[in-house]
């Protein structure tokens, strides 16, 4: 995988009121960006779990935690399929 390097300046004082060193800091800010960029339907579930450093079952988790569904079905395609279903 070709990865491409990004620098991101943050007040060290951020770093102290979170008590966390740059390392913890940026594997939470890739978790926390991954997590969002989901949310939005802006990365598949592969590509997020990819970008957080883990494994799709282990992002589904940390997605858990924060009340987001790890599948994002929607109402209108469920009823679809349930209709389709009774319709056989």
């Amino acid at each position: 995988m070709k990865t491409t390097e990004l620098r991101l300046y943050v007040p060290e004082d951020i770093l102290y009121t979170l008590n966390e060193t740059k390392n913890d800091f940026i594997k939470n800010m890739r978790l926390y960006a991954a997590i969002e960029l989901y949310r939005l339907k802006k990365l598949s579930m592969g590509k997020a779990s990819e970008l957080a450093g883990m494994n799709k079952v282990d992002f589904m988790f940390e997605l858990g935690k924060c009340e987001i569904p790890a599948i994002n079905y929607e109402e209108e395609d469920f009823a679809e399929e349930v209709n389709q279903v009774m319709n056989q």
